[in-house]
């Protein structure tokens, strides 16, 4: 299997996000979004790529990446002092402390939507737009989803984009639920396998 460093990941993930609805209810300014999505992306590749499960496809260089945040035998507890940035401080900066906070209550009720744990949970599937329409985010997506069946998981994942509903029904999962996000935020439509 490939390999991807932070820095590729966080940068196929910008590139393949920046038309996505939640990024550009996050980030309105097309100047800004890029790098703000890169910041954040990468965040969550170094959480990924140090405990979670990270699939990459690769053409000449790494051009698509899957995160799935996997069921833990045990809670994870931070190991020493917390590193900077996080989720949540890199937000404030970027938009403000009440618009950090408004998105933050929005967000936050993706979480009572999924399937009861243990779930195996698809956070984030991006492929450059370089490598569009080659196959490579079902690739991508039917190797997490084979990885999730083998260990008798139920496979889950939000998106709120509404060209990527198809995609995923393509692939064996259906709408659980369909809800929009605060009151000027995209509709999320959360899924699952099963």
């Amino acid at each position: 299997m490939a390999e991807i460093s932070v820095a590729r990941a966080r940068t196929v993930l910008a590139r393949a996000f920046f038309g996505d609805p939640l990024m550009v209810w996050f980030f309105p300014d097309p100047a800004v979004r890029p790098h703000a999505c890169a910041a954040m992306f990468g965040l969550f590749a170094e959480r990924y790529l140090a405990d979670g499960r990270v699939d990459v496809a690769a053409r000449s260089e790494p051009v698509g990446v899957a995160m799935w945040r996997w069921p833990s035998p045990q809670a994870a507890a931070p190991d020493g002092p917390e590193e900077l940035p996080s989720i949540g401080g890199l937000l404030t900066g970027f938009l403000g402390a009440a618009r950090a906070r408004e998105i933050g209550d929005a967000m936050s009720v993706l979480d009572a939507l999924r399937p009861p744990a243990p779930h195996a949970y698809l956070h984030l599937l991006g492929v450059d737009p370089d490598a569009g329409r080659q196959g490579v985010g079902g690739e991508l997506l039917e190797r997490g989803l084979a990885a999730a069946r083998d260990a008798g998981l139920v496979a889950c994942l939000d998106t709120m984009n509404p060209a990527n509903v198809p995609f995923y029904e393509a692939h064996g999962m259906s709408v659980r639920h369909e809800v929009r996000l605060g009151q000027d935020g995209p509709t999320s439509w959360a899924m699952a396998t099963g």
